[in-house]
């Protein structure tokens, strides 16, 4: 798996810049961080958000099942502009904290 094309990568952090975010490069992949927690991919143009039960998201977005191996919603590219995604980010991270606890 190659790495997202640097264009891309940067056009889902630009419409994130106000939250913490970093990414790590990882498995072919770019893992993005949120206040310091994983909270997903950034990989083939998408964005894989790390299922925590977010009820705000459009329907549109495929949620897994419970017997799905891998938890996470696929967010595509036409999505980077939604003015629920940073939300949807920073929500993320929080319950990613909460569950450590």
């Amino acid at each position: 798996m190659a790495y997202e094309e640097k264009e891309i990568l940067a056009e889902w952090l630009d419409h994130l810049s106000e939250l913490d975010v970093k990414t790590k490069k990882m498995f072919g992949c770019y893992c993005l961080y949120c206040d310091g927690q994983a909270v997903g991919w950034i990989h083939d143009s998408v964005l894989s958000l790390r299922e925590v039960g977010l009820d705000y998201l459009p329907d549109d977005i495929k949620r897994p099942t419970p017997e799905d191996k891998i938890q996470e919603l696929v967010i595509p590219l036409d999505y980077v502009n939604a003015e629920w995604l940073p939300m949807a980010i920073q929500d993320t991270a929080v319950i990613r904290k909460q569950e450590e606890s």
